[in-house]
C-alpha cells in the first residue's frame, strides 16, 4: 500500500513549520466483500481524522510559540 499523507505549511508570527500527518489506509477495495458507499465514507472519515490530528499539532505549536514569547 502506498502511504498517503497530508502536509501543510503554517506561518505564525514570523515562524514557519511544515506539518505532515499520515492518513490511515484501508485495505484495497474488494467489490465481493465490501460496500462501495461505506468504503468511500470510511476513506473520507480517515481523511477528516488526519486533518484533525494536523490541526492539533498546529495549535500545540502555536501555543508553544506564545508561551516562549511571553517569557
Amino acid at each position: 500500500m502506498n502511504k498517503k499523507e497530508i502536509s501543510r505549511e503554517v506561518n505564525y508570527k514570523g515562524f514557519t513549520k511544515i506539518f505532515t500527518v499520515e492518513i490511515e489506509q484501508l485495505p484495497p477495495f474488494n467489490e465481493k466483500t465490501m460496500d462501495k458507499a461505506k468504503y468511500k465514507e470510511t476513506e473520507e472519515a480517515l481523511i477528516l481524522i488526519a486533518e484533525g490530528k494536523l490541526e492539533n499539532q498546529k495549535f500545540e505549536w502555536i501555543f508553544s510559540i506564545e508561551q516562549d514569547l511571553q517569557k
